[in-house]
């Protein structure tokens, strides 16, 4: 599969991203040493949900905090790259391994790797940012498939709208001196259209109820709670999912236009056509799809 951005480059697939959302949020959260790592694991994101009747007005969906509006560019010399396989693939494990090892996320492993994880290798995919150096700066992992048969599947369903297949996100991992430079952004939106190009009906995942909060106040990405949460792999994860579809991105595309029209410029026009994104603003602008893939999201 291709990036929706940048490269394509050959990897390996097992591991879990660690990611820190709360750079760029307008109230931090005070740090702890779990939160130092946004865990984006293979496991729940606990998140009290204001959305769990769906398809509710977007007026009726506006949070206290103002929009994040257009992420900032990638650093200089920085690029987007998916992996399938290789070197960079075992790189990339090995990127998550060690995040995840520092704070006690999985198991030791000598293959450098995150063994929970491993029984997924062949459905999933990885997004990574490369610094000039080629060396890797944050990764998420895509894994694609049946609900049930997801690592988020473990954890008891509540809520059975999204039917299969879905998209589940994974190994958010963002090395801590390039928070706050538009990096975890990236990653993200490399998710979630690799998961609709996937022909998915939601992305899924696995978080911590502070970045849901992030993900409905900064971003207007209104992931819902599918699940309850339980302990996994050192925290207590709950289980989300955004729907693929229209009613999803209006509150979006009304609260936080920037961001919904910086994240169409990943999409190919073709794209936006077949998956119906509403592509004008409510002040009548058009937004152009398409137009940040040549420079590989920078």
């Amino acid at each position: 599969m291709g990036s929706p951005d940048g490269d394509t480059v050959p990897p390996r697939v097992d591991d879990d991203l660690v990611i820190d959302l709360r750079d760029g949020v307008t109230d931090p959260l005070p740090p702890t040493p779990e939160e130092e790592i946004v865990d984006l694991r293979d496991r729940p994101i606990p998140v009290a949900d204001p959305t769990e009747t769906g398809a509710e007005a977007a007026e009726d969906l506006v949070p206290s905090r103002g929009p994040s509006g257009r992420p900032d560019p990638l650093p200089p010399g920085c690029r987007m790259v998916t992996i399938t396989g290789g070197d960079l693939w075992m790189e990339a494990e090995a990127f998550v391994y060690d995040s995840y090892r520092e704070v006690g996320f999985c198991e030791p492993s000598p293959r450098r790797r995150v063994e929970e994880l491993a029984r997924w290798h062949d459905a999933s995919t990885f997004h990574a940012v490369l610094a000039e150096d080629d060396s890797i700066i944050g990764t998420i992992r895509t894994i694609t498939g049946d609900y049930d048969d997801l690592p988020i599947g473990k954890f008891t369903r509540t809520d059975f709208r999204h039917p299969n297949p879905v998209s589940e996100l994974s190994s958010l991992t963002v090395r801590s001196d390039v928070r706050s430079t538009g990096v975890i952004e990236r990653l993200y939106r490399a998710g979630w259209i690799a998961g609709c190009r996937a022909g998915t009906s939601a992305t899924v995942a696995l978080i911590d109820d502070w970045l849901l909060d992030v993900f409905h106040q900064t971003y207007r990405l209104f992931f819902k709670v599918v699940g309850e949460a339980q302990p996994h792999m050192g925290g207590e994860p709950i289980p989300v999912a955004l729907t693929h579809g229209d009613e999803t991105y209006l509150p979006l595309l009304q609260q936080n236009p920037g961001f919904w029209a910086w994240l169409l410029e990943a999409v190919r026009p073709e794209e936006a056509e077949e998956w119906g994104l509403p592509l004008v603003l409510e002040d009548g602008t058009r937004i152009q799809p398409g137009s940040d893939i040549a420079v590989h999201m920078a």
